[in-house]
């Protein structure tokens, strides 16, 4: 007797921030998801963090409020102070929140995007009432304590090691932070020395602190291998799991998410002989590598003719990080050419790109795809960018944009040199940007891994 085939009717999706408070790459494409899906009918639960807190014992409180036509219920976690580490990522108690609430709501479909804080008590919740797990991949946190694969001294990560790990986690601390970016040959080689005797690492809780690491690593890579599917931003993010310890054969579809609006109306900026302006539009912070743009446009300034009017337009809130603020000012201290405009909101790109020839984006760690990216080339604006992770794939170097060598001034002045001496570069570049997809073609392909997902999950508890 076959099965009668189970409808999508109902979507919890699980995201560690959601708007308006908090506004990142994750947090809006949840926000996009989550309407697309209402105003198709589909009931719609958004569960996420609203507070982090630490205290004397762990504890929840939540609060549910419409966010527009989205239900959202947002939790108020407590952390115990001094804590070890499982609590960031699997907390006890937000694991029983969260069971009681897919027992009480029953979902058809769970879809994790990100990980960070819900990722393992969210999958644990949905497995307890076998409801099938979908999760987007949007960045490194199931592999690394720090989201980011980039370690204290600046150095890129290719993933998991104890000892590495705990470097990196030491570097919160400012005293090792500073240690490790003057001296990172030597601070590797201590750690590594402490973590193979354990009586040097002792003063500093290091064979507590690796077992905890090994033992973070070794769960969330279980809970990973045991969702439905996976709904990832690029390759690369997906390639660096697998070469980490994800092994499922499970469905996977690459999605970007992004609804562009009336981006696709745009065409390519008419060429301007004596005058191009540079930009980066996004956060400004240290790993975001607005130092190394302003370095390279310095450099760029200091060979530039009479005849060619350079400017460059840092868009974001420069003082999140007041000492990276201020080591920005300086270097732009006597250069009129570089303006700092401030905060923006979203919906503002599309007049702000307006008025650029060229975005670039000088990312320090594998960033996966900034959303900017697909901004610029919906608005048929070419890409310098970092060679490197996500980036690497998505800009395609010499076809639809340039590629630098990650941190090097240097190379990035090299590349932006190219722009000012070869007139007919841009448009050339503008011309063979591909085509953006859409929400409504990525929420498609999203709302079919659903159906997909339960119609399999249906059948084998048929069985």
């Amino acid at each position: 007797m076959e099965t009668a085939t189970r409808r999508v009717k109902k979507i919890l999706l699980a995201v560690h921030h959601y708007p308006p408070r908090r506004v990142g790459g994750a947090e809006l494409l949840a926000q996009r998801m989550a309407r697309w899906l209402t105003r198709r009918g589909i009931q719609v639960l958004v569960v996420c963090i609203e507070n982090v807190t630490r205290g004397s014992e762990t504890l929840i409180h939540f609060r549910d409020e419409m966010e527009g036509t989205v239900r959202v219920r947002r939790l108020d976690l407590t952390l115990e102070r001094n804590a070890d580490l499982s609590l960031w990522y699997d907390a006890p108690e937000l694991r029983t929140q969260l069971e009681m609430l897919v027992a009480e709501w029953q979902p058809d479909v769970l879809h994790l995007i990100s990980g960070y804080l819900m990722g393992v008590p969210s999958l644990d919740a949905a497995r307890a009432h076998n409801i099938p797990t979908v999760v987007t991949l949007t960045d490194f946190w199931f592999l690394c304590p720090t989201i980011q694969l980039l370690r204290g001294d600046g150095s890129l990560c290719d993933g998991p090691e104890p000892s590495e790990c705990a470097r990196c986690l030491y570097d919160e601390r400012r005293v090792w932070r500073a240690l490790d970016a003057r001296v990172p040959n030597l601070t590797r080689a201590f750690w590594h020395a402490a973590a193979e005797h354990p009586a040097l690492g002792a003063p500093f809780a290091l064979p507590t602190r690796l077992t905890q690491i090994q033992a973070r690593r070794v769960r969330l890579m279980n809970a990973l291998n045991q969702v439905d599917a996976l709904l990832p931003l690029t390759h690369f993010v997906v390639e660096m799991h697998r070469r980490n310890g994800f092994v499922a054969d499970i469905p996977i579809a690459q999605i970007d998410g992004f609804d562009l609006g009336d981006f696709d109306s745009f065409t390519p900026r008419d060429a301007r002989p004596n005058e191009i302006h540079f930009g980066y539009l996004g956060q400004v912070t240290p790993i975001k590598g607005v130092d190394v743009l302003l370095r390279a446009f310095l450099r760029l300034k200091q060979n530039a003719s009479a005849d060619k009017q350079i400017y460059l337009h840092i868009h974001g809130k420069l003082n999140a990080d007041s000492a990276y603020a201020n080591q920005l000012r300086a270097l732009a201290a006597n250069c009129p050419e570089i303006i700092f405009h401030g905060a923006y909101e979203h919906r503002r790109a599309l007049e702000l790109l307006n008025a650029l020839d060229v975005v670039v984006i000088p990312s320090m760690w594998y960033e996966n795809v900034p959303r900017v990216i697909f901004e610029a080339f919906a608005a048929r604006r070419p890409v310098i960018g970092t060679r490197v992770g996500g980036i690497s794939e998505v800009v395609r170097e010499n076809q639809d944009g340039l590629l630098f060598e990650r941190g090097s001034a240097t190379d990035l002045a090299r590349v932006m040199q190219r722009v000012v001496d070869e007139p007919g570069l841009l448009l050339s570049l503008a011309q063979n940007i591909p085509a953006t997809r859409t929400l409504e073609q990525d929420m498609q392909a999203v709302f079919a891994m659903y159906e997909r997902v339960l119609a399999a999950r249906t059948k084998e508890t048929s069985r």
